[in-house]
């Protein structure tokens, strides 16, 4: 360490000073170069006062032009504002549509003795002002009774219109008039990530009509249930017990679905599923009218016809839905459809596996009469099938 300061001070003082005068030159240039920057970026006016770059929130942008008016301050944005004022408007408007289901049912207790007793409880949407409300199906399943609660000390006896366990919905109806209905969006109309606001009676009445907020996580979450194929909203608000039967309304009050499951898994959170508002328009339409959801029928038993199997049973398509049996008595019997046949095309339309199917059938009513292509063999042919209702039970 002494070495180092010795070297130091021991340089030649020559050199030392031809050094301090080339330092000095130096510093003094630069600071004359500063000056001039900085005369003209104050006197002048910078691109930000030309308008190509915008002034951040809540600053000036200063301009020394004496013929040019200094702007206002810009205001921080009130988007914020105005979307959670437009929740608590959309909320304020469907909350009074959304009540609470307690479904008392027979329990048997060790010695025998039977008692009616609470079994589960949920939420359902007034859907008419006369008393009509939608709900799921299980959340008023094997009920021998159900109590309606419209709010603090008002409750009603419900009665069972009609129930449609495969959409999981359920129609329930109480003796009340001029009752507050939620109004229907359009569901296909929903974007992912628009605001989606849950409300509902999680873990019971104790906290009935909470609101949660959330977005669409995705508009179309297809699930097979009993051959037939259901959409499902999917959304993060948080859906608990007690929820289903809910509603899922838009930033506008608008019901878009019904709330009736979410995801348990350890580590998953924010899974929620809705009935889509179109299906339980469609569902609770037929169920006031009928009691119960007439669906339409063919009567074949169906698979995706692959590649390999059409190579394998030598047929002359390798895509399509093909028939492997047909139903004693049903409708594609009567037209003529056999075993191995391939169908191509409904009305027109490519079919290409067993969903597209189904959901093409969803679109036709029971009575009315469809153009199936079918390839049989190495020739095509049109046949005319008319749906009938699908049986409550095939023999």
């Amino acid at each position: 360490m002494d070495n180092f300061y010795d070297d130091f001070h021991g340089k030649d003082k020559h050199h030392s000073h031809l050094g301090l005068g080339i330092f000095l030159g130096l510093l003094i240039a630069g600071l004359i170069l500063a000056a001039g920057y900085a005369f003209f970026t104050y006197f002048t006016p910078s691109d930000a006062s030309q308008g190509d770059v915008a002034p951040k929130p809540g600053e000036y942008t200063e301009r020394r032009d004496a013929d040019i008016e200094l702007p206002l301050p810009v205001t921080p944005p009130t988007d914020g504002a105005q979307y959670y004022s437009a929740v608590v408007t959309a909320a304020e408007k469907a909350t009074p549509s959304v009540v609470g289901i307690s479904n008392y049912g027979t329990v048997q207790d060790f010695f025998g003795r039977r008692s009616n007793q609470l079994i589960a409880t949920g939420s359902g949407v007034i859907i008419r002002s006369d008393g009509y409300i939608v709900t799921n199906y299980h959340v008023i399943e094997n009920a021998t009774e159900l109590i309606v609660n419209l709010g603090p000390d008002e409750e009603y006896t419900a009665e069972v219109v009609g129930s449609d366990a495969p959409t999981d919905l359920a129609v329930i109806k109480i003796d009340k008039q001029g009752l507050a209905a939620a109004e229907m969006a359009d569901s296909e109309r929903l974007r992912v990530g628009e605001p989606a606001i849950a409300i509902g009676n999680p873990l019971g009445l104790d906290f009935q009509r909470s609101v949660t907020l959330g977005v669409v996580s995705a508009v179309e979450r297809v699930i097979t249930i009993q051959g037939q194929r259901f959409s499902f909203i999917q959304t993060d608000a948080a859906i608990n017990d007690g929820n289903s039967g809910g509603a899922l309304v838009d930033i506008n009050g608008l019901l878009i679905g019904i709330n009736t499951a979410k995801i348990k898994i350890t580590g998953v959170e924010g899974m929620g599923f809705a009935i889509p508002s179109n299906t339980v328009r469609q569902i609770s339409n037929a169920l006031i009218d009928n009691g119960r959801v007439v669906r339409p029928w063919i009567g074949i038993y169906i698979s995706t016809l692959t590649p390999l199997e059409a190579q394998r049973f030598e047929l002359s398509v390798e895509t399509g839905v093909l028939i492997q049996d047909v139903v004693d008595g049903g409708p594609a019997e009567k037209a003529g459809i056999m075993p191995m046949d391939v169908i191509l095309e409904i009305e027109g339309t490519q079919i290409t596996d067993t969903n597209q199917l189904q959901q093409m059938l969803q679109r036709y009513n029971v009575g009315q009469t469809i153009n199936i292509l079918l390839a049989r063999g190495d020739e095509k042919t049109v046949l005319q099938v008319t749906l009938e209702a699908l049986p409550e039970q095939i023999n």
